[in-house]
């Protein structure tokens, strides 16, 4: 589970904002979807850390970055296997 910085740490690293990171299809996305999208990058990277469902996933990590999401290219390129 990631905590709050981890998220903000995330949006960063790619350049995004946090409700970027947001997965429309989680049901606590559709239950509090105008509360959520009314919220600061703090409070929602608050509600994330315990609301772990409304996170795009997977989040994979490496020297280079982030990739999140399930992007074949983007996680080769990242993990370098397009090096081999």
């Amino acid at each position: 589970m990631l905590n709050q910085e981890e998220v903000l740490e995330i949006a960063r690293s790619l350049g995004i904002r946090v409700h970027e990171l947001l997965r429309p299809n989680s049901p606590v996305y559709k239950e509090r979807k105008e509360e959520l999208l009314a919220m600061d990058e703090k409070q929602l990277s608050a509600v994330i850390a315990t609301e772990p469902t409304l996170i795009k996933r997977p989040i994979v990590k490496a020297d280079k970055g982030y990739v999140i999401g399930l992007d074949a290219d983007s996680i080769r390129r990242l993990v370098g296997a397009d090096e081999a």
